[in-house]
Order: C-alpha cells, then structure tokens, then sequence
C-alpha cells in the first residue's frame, strides 16, 4: 500500500494504482494545469467519506510506495484517467478501472 500527500494530508491506495495517478499528476502539473481529484476514503480510515482535492502547480505533492519496484504502466489507463481531469467533474479515482486486455480502451 502506497500513500500520497498532498499539502500535508496523507492519502493511501494500492502502488500499481498510485503509480498511475503519479504519472497523470506529474503531467498535468508539468503543463501548469489545475484539476478536481476526487474519492472516497475507505471505512477503515479515520477520515472516512468522500475526499475532492483541487491539484494545481501549486500544490505540494509527494508519493511513497511500500514496493522498490516501478510498477508497470498501462497506457490506455493513463490515457483515460488523462481524460477526464478535463471534464466537470474532474479525475474520480472511484471509477478509475484498468482496462481489460484486449478491450477497445486498451488497444
């Protein structure tokens, strides 16, 4: 299990998912380009609910991954989470599945 922070709060989900939410993240804000990033926090966790982040160039960001390795990428799943940080409302991790092999999204 992984974890992002940004400005300060922690956030964890599974490395491989949080791998692609990095790369998504890092290329908006290398465009200097502000987004909604939404979820919902598991039961477990003590801030449990529905979490939006706005992430802009200005925000602080870091990753942590509980693995040493780099997870491999799925590049029609970046490019659908890529997507839809343009739409109203923004990135929802919530909805954010890998593509299946060999569906029209991972082609």
């Amino acid at each position: 299990m992984g974890s992002m922070n940004v400005d300060g709060q922690t956030y964890d989900f599974e490395d491989r998912f949080l791998a692609h939410v990095q790369v998504v993240l890092a290329q908006k804000m290398r465009r200097r380009e502000s987004f909604l990033l939404s979820w919902t926090s598991p039961s477990y966790e003590e801030a449990y609910g529905r979490v939006s982040v706005w992430i802009s160039p200005a925000a602080i960001v870091s990753f942590r991954f509980s693995g040493s390795r780099t997870a491999a990428l799925n590049h029609a799943w970046l490019e659908s989470m890529v997507t839809a940080t343009h739409s109203t409302r923004g990135l929802d991790l919530d909805v954010q599945r890998e593509p299946v092999e060999g569906s029209p999204a991972s082609e």
